[in-house]
């Protein structure tokens, strides 16, 4: 039986969610977005919107070449982040119409 602990997980910063299922996160890492399931991560980004630190186990970083050929995560380009979610702004209704 295999176990897995610590040295099998690689620190990802800087993670921003993109869309969430129950079953998997669609995540912006860098310059790539990648589905990564959610059996195969922990931190606290659950959900759309979400961003900061997320580990990934190891075999899945690989698999998703997230990594280099010894494990690393590469170094992350600067992308620039919306400053603030978008929001809707209402109409105003006109005055004397009902």
């Amino acid at each position: 039986m295999v176990t897995e602990d610590a040295d099998d997980l690689v620190l990802f910063e800087d993670v921003w969610i993109v869309r969430s299922t129950a079953q998997a996160l669609l995540c912006r890492i860098g310059e790539r977005d990648v589905w990564l399931p959610r059996g195969h991560i922990s931190g606290r980004l659950w959900c759309a919107g979400d961003r900061g630190k997320l580990f990934i186990r190891r075999s899945v970083a690989r698999e998703r070449h997230l990594t280099d050929l010894i494990g690393a995560p590469p170094p992350l380009l600067s992308r620039p982040w919306p400053s603030s979610p978008p929001h809707l702004v209402r109409r105003r209704r006109q005055q004397g119409a009902e």
